[in-house]
């Protein structure tokens, strides 16, 4: 069972990089760590849920999403675009490549419409949990 109120602290958070990253912020760096900050935020949501059911250990942050849609807590195509999320969100994090702040800006304002999506989904979970 999830902890309504952790989940909605977590659900808070990603909404509050949602709307960093909705206002376009033109500085690099900011922009950088609100894409990281909300990737983590969707990861941290994604394992709660995971846990909290009692569901299979995702092998990788991207995985979580698979592990969510399994249990259509979220369709495919949002666990694809959240499992994209995590890599580039590992990229931010690990710095594997040199990074491309056009692609980021790029990513971030596509995936605006995916992060609404999942706070709405899984805010719905925190619900059940307290009625």
């Amino acid at each position: 069972m999830v902890d309504p109120d952790r989940l909605r602290r977590l659900i808070s958070s990603l909404e509050r990089w949602h709307d960093i990253l909705a206002d376009e912020p033109s500085d690099v760096y900011r922009r950088r760590y609100a894409v990281q900050s909300a990737a983590q935020a969707t990861i941290d949501i994604a394992n709660h849920v995971i846990a909290a059911n009692g569901w299979r250990v995702p092998q990788d942050y991207g995985d979580a999403f698979t592990v969510l849609a399994e249990h259509d807590v979220i369709d495919k195509d949002l666990a694809a675009n959240l499992r994209a999320l995590s890599g580039l969100r590992n990229l931010l994090v690990h710095l594997y490549d040199e990074i491309d702040d056009d692609r980021v800006a790029q990513e971030a304002a596509a995936g605006l419409d995916d992060l609404r999506r999942f706070a709405q989904l899984t805010a719905a979970l925190a619900s059940d949990e307290s009625d």
